[in-house]
């Protein structure tokens, strides 16, 4: 155990960084392009929604929500796009979620969002999901939705 958490010591404290920072990373092919913060965000014209929210221990609920579309995100860094790229979201937890072109370049599907209720998403640390969750709005399961987002990592 303490040769595994001497390997990861500067990936826990990047991870620390990015929650405390209030930011996440775009990376493609392992390497970082952008790191992405609240303020961006807040420039993108983020939109409201309501959409059902359940989790393994909670019924579902509808929650309003604050964010800004993947695709917008990742077109305000002028990446060529190809149909064969897929993302993959990973969350300060190690869960990872997979996205397809299709799913991500869909427009009003795919949600990085900030406030939920009406309120700032508290941290892991403070017990939230956030401070960014990735929302796949209008799935009937929560499942691949991402919490405490880390990374977008694109895949070609």
């Amino acid at each position: 155990m303490a040769v595994l958490a001497y390997i990861n010591r500067g990936d826990i404290e990047l991870k620390r960084a990015l929650e405390e920072n209030r930011e996440f990373l775009i990376r493609a092919n392992r390497s970082t392009i952008k790191s992405v913060n609240m303020q961006m965000l807040l420039e993108m014209d983020p939109q409201e929604f309501t959409t059902s929210f359940a989790t393994s221990i909670t019924s579902p609920r509808d929650v309003s929500l604050r964010g800004v579309e993947l695709r917008i995100i990742l077109q305000s860094l002028e990446i060529d796009f190809t149909r064969d790229m897929r993302f993959v979201v990973t969350g300060l937890d190690g869960y990872h979620s997979a996205l397809t072109y299709d799913e991500v370049m869909e427009e009003e599907l795919v949600y990085i969002c900030f406030v939920m209720d009406g309120e700032f998403m508290k941290t892991q640390g403070e017990g939230g999901y956030g401070p960014f969750l990735m929302v796949i709005r209008g799935s009937r399961f929560a499942q691949r939705w991402c919490k405490y987002v880390e990374a977008v990592d694109i895949i070609t």
